[in-house]
Order: structure tokens, then C-alpha cells, then sequence
């Protein structure tokens, strides 16, 4: 059984990697959802989460199940790349923002810079809805030395500032 479960998650890693196969399935998430629960293995978690994200970014009712365990993931998780790859797969899935925002919020102010690049992306995502992160994103785009946080933080705030069209 074991062995099994080791080559899902080879499978599930090729998948993200090289694209093969398209989009995760419905069918699929159970077992994501598994894995970024129970997985000891942070590389695990963090494929679990972004093949969640992916799936949810189809079809947000095929993930339902699977927000709170994300935003749990984001608060707690020990491995920066679980953290981040939640952060990613909760702005692709785009669920209710006056729970979800404040915790991006929050994750800007993580140790880990890929953590915050994550969180700044998917802030952007929530468009509008996100106009409560404008302050923190704004402090991000005048950073001079995170090139990369400060341009991603840009594109965000365009993004959260647009107009109605």
C-alpha cells in the first residue's frame, strides 16, 4: 500500500511538472486533499496544495472541502513551500475574501520571502476585493532592495485598483 501511495505521488509530482495529463480531476482531490492533511512530507503537502489550487482554479465548488485545510496550511504549516504553495492555491480558488484576505494579509508579514511573493500574487487575484492589503502592498512596491516582491506587490495593487468596467 505504501509503494502505491509513493507512486501517486511521483505521478501527481510529473503531472505538475511537466504538465502531463492537463488539469487535475475532481476525482483526484480526495486524495490531494489527503496528502496536504496527513503527508509528513512538506514536498507532498505542497504538491497537494497546488494541484488543489489548480483544480480549484476550474472549478471552486470541486474544492470546497479543501479551503480550510489551505488556510490552515498557510497559518501552520512548518515548510515555507507548503505556506507558500497554499497562499498560491488560495488565490487561484479565490474563496470568500473577508475570511480569506485577512490571512494573506497576515502572510505578508512571513520569514519567508516566497511566502510573502505568494501571498502579494493572490492578493492581486482577489482584484477589488482586496482593498483592505493596499496599505501592506503599497510598502511593498516602494521596497528597493526585494526587486521581486516589489514588482509582484505593482502588478498587485493595478490589479486591486482597477475600475469597474
Amino acid at each position: 500500500m505504501r509503494k502505491f501511495g509513493a507512486l501517486i505521488t511521483f505521478l501527481a509530482v510529473l503531472t505538475l511538472v511537466y504538465g502531463g495529463g492537463g488539469a487535475p480531476k475532481k476525482e483526484d482531490m480526495p486524495k490531494y486533499l489527503q496528502l496536504l492533511e496527513k503527508s509528513s512530507s512538506a514536498k507532498e503537502r505542497a504538491m497537494a496544495a497546488t494541484m488543489i489550487g489548480k483544480r480549484g482554479a476550474i472549478k471552486r465548488s470541486d474544492v470546497e472541502d479543501a479551503v480550510e485545510p489551505l488556510k490552515n496550511a498557510l497559518q501552520k504549516d512548518g515548510a515555507p513551500e507548503v505556506r507558500a504553495a497554499a497562499a498560491e492555491a488560495l488565490g487561484n480558488i479565490a474563496p470568500d475574501p473577508k475570511t480569506t484576505v485577512p490571512l494573506l494579509i497576515d502572510a505578508l508579514k512571513d520569514k519567508s520571502a516566497d511566502v510573502k511573493f505568494a501571498a502579494i500574487n493572490a492578493l492581486g487575484q482577489f482584484t477589488t476585493e482586496a482593498k483592505a492589503a493596499l496599505p501592506e502592498l503599497k510598502s511593498f512596491a516602494q521596497d528597493k532592495e526585494e526587486k521581486k516582491l516589489s514588482n509582484a506587490a505593482k502588478i498587485a495593487v493595478k490589479s486591486i485598483q482597477q475600475k469597474n468596467k
